[in-house]
Order: structure tokens, then sequence, then C-alpha cells
């Protein structure tokens, strides 16, 4: 285990900075600016990541001002994915993304 974790950190430090940022795990940074969840932004698709990428899809059937509803699920422009989302609001059973949510990395190209 200690082998693998000094690997990751090794690799790290020699890939660009750029790289390093597109594949960290990123939260939402906007939302609805009319409704909330939890206290947080609703997120829709078009939305934007702290890493740069935008949210592509959502919900077929919810809409928020017109946009897809995001949930844990939805992908970004690059590929990666929402994980993270509401603990009290559900969009046909997945748990509605709000700004704060976390997507994972973008796949490596």
């Amino acid at each position: 285990m200690k082998t693998t974790a000094l690997a990751l950190v090794v690799a790290s430090l020699l890939l660009p900075a750029s790289a390093q940022a597109q594949n960290s795990p990123s939260q939402i940074v906007t939302g609805s600016g009319n409704v909330s969840v939890d206290g947080n932004q609703a997120a829709t698709s078009g939305d934007a990541t702290s890493n740069g990428e935008v949210v592509t899809d959502g919900s077929s059937n919810v809409f928020i001002n017109g946009k897809p509803a995001a949930t844990v699920g939805s992908k970004t422009n690059c590929g990666g994915t929402v994980v993270t989302g509401s603990s009290t609001v559900f969009i046909n059973g997945k748990p509605m993304a709000t700004s704060g949510a976390s997507a994972v990395p973008c796949p490596t190209q």
C-alpha cells in the first residue's frame, strides 16, 4: 500500500500542473440563481466546475429554468461524472446535484 501511495505522489509530481488540474476532482461552482436545494444552488446542464469543465447532461424530464436538472451520474464535457448530490432531493431516483457537488476527474487522455 505504501508503495502505491508513493508511486501516486511521484507520478503527480511528474505531471505538468495543467494535467494535474484537469485530472483532479472538481466541484460544481455555478448553479441556478433562483432555485436552491439544501441551501445550495440547483445544478443544471451547462453549469461550470472548478476545473473549467461543464456539466453536459441531466434529467430528461425535470428542468430548471429550461435546462435539464443535473443529478449524480451526470457527465461533464470531458467525460467526468458528478458523484455527489443532495441527501433530500431525488430526481428519477438519483440525488440532485447542487453547487458544491463533486465530480470525478476527466479520464486521462
